[in-house]
């Protein structure tokens, strides 16, 4: 797995040393990419003494209202928050704060939450459009590194040449 800091432009500090990220955020939909980066999200934040929240997003078709979302689709991701919970007990974090959304795009309910919840940085792992002759980032992951405000990490395996 493979780390990148995106967020030129988005520093609104002022001072040249940055400070440590207090809260972080990451959006997890239980990948086994999602599960390292999540992994390594909650060492980050017990290095830095952070709260992390992790983000389970159900996504659904515009043509139905967020409120009357399927309950198969909201078991979906009470299913990913269950895999998250597991995780932190195997890390011994004691009290993870996981969030369970439905959602019409993922990209932007993620800049949202992370404007709600204040996040410094937010970690997401790289996913890749399939079908292209070169490797491009799908429409999620660019609305956040487009739209977000804070650090941006994106978390990813290097792609293997064919």
């Amino acid at each position: 797995m493979g780390l990148k800091l995106f967020g030129w432009r988005k520093s609104k500090r002022s001072s040249p040393e940055a400070l440590p990220p207090k809260r972080l955020l990451m959006p997890f939909s239980n990948t086994a990419d999602d599960r390292e980066a999540l992994r390594f999200a909650y060492e980050m934040a017990q290095v830095f003494d952070a709260q992390l929240t992790v983000l389970c997003l159900v996504e659904t078709p515009r043509s139905i209202g967020l409120q009357a979302c399927p309950p198969e689709r909201v078991q979906e991701g009470e299913l990913a928050a269950a895999a998250a919970r597991e995780i932190a007990e195997e890390l011994g974090v004691s009290e993870p704060q996981i969030v369970v959304r439905p959602t019409h795009h993922c990209g932007y309910a993620i800049v949202n939450a992370a404007e709600e919840f204040q996040t410094d940085l937010l970690f997401i792992t790289a996913r890749y459009r399939n079908g292209r002759a070169r490797p491009a980032l799908d429409d999620t992951v660019e609305v956040v590194l487009r739209k977000a405000r804070c650090q941006v990490w994106l978390y990813g395996a290097p792609q293997e040449a064919d």
